[in-house]
C-alpha cells in the first residue's frame, strides 16, 4: 500500500515532468519502449542496459558489446546524448547518461529512430546480375555524361537536368511558376530554387501578375533571350547525343529499348520528371515521403509530400516520342517510388552509399565521397542518424564512419527488394521488362567505368549558381 510520502513524491515528480516540458504520458511511453529499443539495437547488451528514475530525472545505462557493432552503438549513444543536452559518463564498455525527463524522451525517440524498429525487413539475398534500377541509372548517367562531354566548356548550353526540369516547360508567352512545377513534375520547393537561380543567371525573368479566378498574384516566368537560346541549344544537343547513341549502340537496340520503355511509361498512372530529381535540395526522395498517404486508386497515386504535384497521365497519351533521357528517368523514378514505398530507404542513397559500407565502417574521406558526410554532425546522414562518426579533428579524414542499425537493415534488404520489385514488374508489364534489361545489358558493356548506380538527383540545383 502506498504511503502518504510515496504518493507525495510521485505527485512532485509528475509536476517536475510537466515543468520540464514532457508530459507524464510521454515519459511513461518512453519508459515502456526503451527496453525494446535496446533489444533492437545490435551492439547494445539489452539485458544489462536500463533506464532508472531519479529524483531529478533519469539515469540511462547502456552496456555495449565488443567489436564494430558495439563501437558504432557507443558512438550513436554519445552523439544522441550530446544532441539532447544530457550529461555523459563513460567507463570501459558502459555509458551512463544523466538527463531530465524531456531529455530522456528525446533520447529514447532518437535511439528508436536509429534502431532496427524504424524500418522493415527482407531476407538476405545475393544478386546474380546488375539490378534493373542500376542498369537504368547507369544509362541515364551515361547520357548525361555524353551530353556534358559534347557541350564541353560552353556554358551557354545548360545542364541536361536544367533543360529537362525547367527551361523546356516555359512557354513563349510565359508560364505560371506553379504550372512549371506541374509540367516538370518537380516539387514546389525545387521549382522555386530552379527559377530563383535561373533568374540570377539571367535566363528567366519573373513578373507578379493578377490572374482571373485566383487570389493574390501569380509568379509568371518568362524566358529571356539568353534563356531561349539556352533552351534551344540544349534541345539540339539532346538530339545530337541521341543520334550518336544510335551510331554507337546500333539503331535496332535503341529502337527495342525505346519501345520497351515507352510501353511501360504509357501504363504508369502519373507523370514523372524528365530528369529524375529529389524532392528538395537536401531530400533525395522522389515524392517527398508520406505526408499525403498513398491512394490505391485506380489510378494509384503514390504517397507524397505536400509540395509534390500529382499529375495524372492523360488517357491515350503516348511516351513514344519522348527523348531518351526522359524515358530513362520516368522508368527509374517509377522503380524508385515502388522501392521507397517499402520503407527501406531511398533507392538513391542505398544504391550509391549504404550498400558500399560494411559493418567495419569506412573512413570519413570515403563517406564524404560517397554520401557527403562531413563529420560535423550537421550533414544529412548524420542528422538523420543514418551514420555515426568517430569524434576528432575536422581535418582528420581517417576517422571511421559506421552505419546505424536502420541503415544496415536498409543495406542488407537491397538485393532482395530490387529483385522482388523487378519480379512484380515482370508480372505487371510483361515482356517490356525483359526487353529493357536485354537492351540495357548490351549497351552497358560500352559505358564508361565509374558511372554511379543512381544518377545525382540534386547536384544540378547546386550547380545552377555557376552553370
Amino acid at each position: 500500500m502506498a504511503t502518504t510520502t510515496s504518493v507525495a513524491r510521485r505527485i512532485q515528480a509528475s509536476r517536475r515532468l510537466l515543468r520540464d516540458g514532457a508530459t507524464t504520458d510521454d515519459v511513461e511511453r518512453a519508459r515502456g519502449r526503451i527496453d525494446g529499443v535496446f533489444s533492437a539495437y545490435p551492439g547494445i547488451v539489452a539485458q544489462r542496459s536500463r533506464a532508472q528514475v531519479q529524483a531529478d530525472g533519469f539515469i540511462v545505462t547502456c552496456v555495449f558489446r565488443r567489436g564494430d557493432l558495439g563501437r558504432a552503438a557507443a558512438l550513436a549513444v554519445d552523439f544522441i546524448a550530446g544532441r539532447v543536452g544530457a550529461s555523459v559518463a563513460t567507463d570501459a564498455n558502459t555509458t551512463r547518461i544523466r538527463c531530465s525527463a524531456t531529455q530522456f524522451v528525446q533520447f529514447q525517440n532518437s535511439l528508436y529512430y536509429a534502431s532496427e524498429l524504424q524500418v522493415g525487413h527482407r531476407p538476405n539475398a545475393a544478386l546474380s546480375e546488375p539490378p534493373l534500377p542500376t542498369l537504368l541509372g547507369r544509362a541515364l548517367g551515361a547520357f548525361a555524361h555524353h551530353y556534358d562531354s559534347a557541350r564541353g566548356e560552353d556554358r551557354s548550353i545548360p545542364q541536361l537536368a536544367v533543360w529537362a526540369n525547367a527551361l523546356r516547360t516555359i512557354d513563349a508567352d510565359g508560364t505560371d511558376q506553379r504550372e512549371l512545377g506541374r509540367r516538370a513534375v518537380i516539387s514546389k520547393r525545387v521549382a522555386e530554387v530552379a527559377v530563383s537561380r535561373l533568374e540570377r543567371r539571367g535566363r528567366v525573368s519573373v513578373e507578379a501578375k493578377s490572374v482571373p479566378g485566383r487570389r493574390g498574384k501569380a509568379r509568371i516566368v518568362y524566358l529571356t533571350p539568353d534563356g531561349r537560346a539556352a533552351r534551344n541549344a540544349a534541345a539540339r544537343l539532346v538530339d545530337t547525343v541521341q543520334e550518336d547513341w544510335r551510331q554507337r549502340f546500333g539503331n535496332d537496340g535503341i529502337v527495342r529499348l525505346r519501345e520497351a520503355m515507352s510501353s511501360l511509361v504509357d501504363r504508369l498512372p502519373v507523370e514523372l520528371p524528365h530528369y529524375v530529381t529529389g524532392y528538395g535540395a537536401g531530400d533525395p526522395s522522389v515524392t517527398g515521403g508520406d505526408y499525403v498517404l498513398e491512394d490505391p486508386g485506380p489510378p494509384r497515386i503514390p504517397a507524397h509530400g505536400q509540395d509534390w504535384p500529382v499529375v495524372i497521365r492523360e488517357p491515350g497519351s503516348t511516351a513514344a516520342d519522348l527523348p531518351m533521357p526522359a524515358l530513362l528517368s520516368q522508368v527509374l523514378a517509377a522503380f524508385a517510388i515502388d522501392y521507397e514505398r517499402e520503407r527501406l530507404g531511398h533507392l538513391s542513397v542505398v544504391s550509391n552509399f549504404l550498400r558500399l559500407v560494411g559493418d567495419e565502417g569506412v573512413t570519413l574521406e570515403r563517406a564524404q565521397a560517397l554520401g557527403g558526410v562531413s563529420g560535423n554532425g550537421k550533414t544529412l546522414h548524420e542528422r538523420h542518424l543514418d551514420v555515426v562518426v568517430e569524434p576528432g579533428r575536422a581535418r582528420d579524414k581517417g576517422r571511421r564512419v559506421y552505419l546505424t542499425p536502420k541503415s544496415r537493415r536498409m543495406r542488407d534488404a537491397y538485393p532482395h527488394l530490387v529483385t522482388e520489385i523487378e519480379q512484380r514488374w515482370c508480372e505487371e508489364y510483361r515482356d517490356a521488362v525483359g526487353a529493357m534489361r536485354s537492351a540495357l545489358n548490351a549497351m552497358g558493356e560500352q559505358f564508361d567505368d565509374g558511372l554511379p548506380d543512381y544518377p545525382d538527383t540534386n547536384g544540378w540545383m547546386h550547380r545552377l549558381w555557376f552553370d
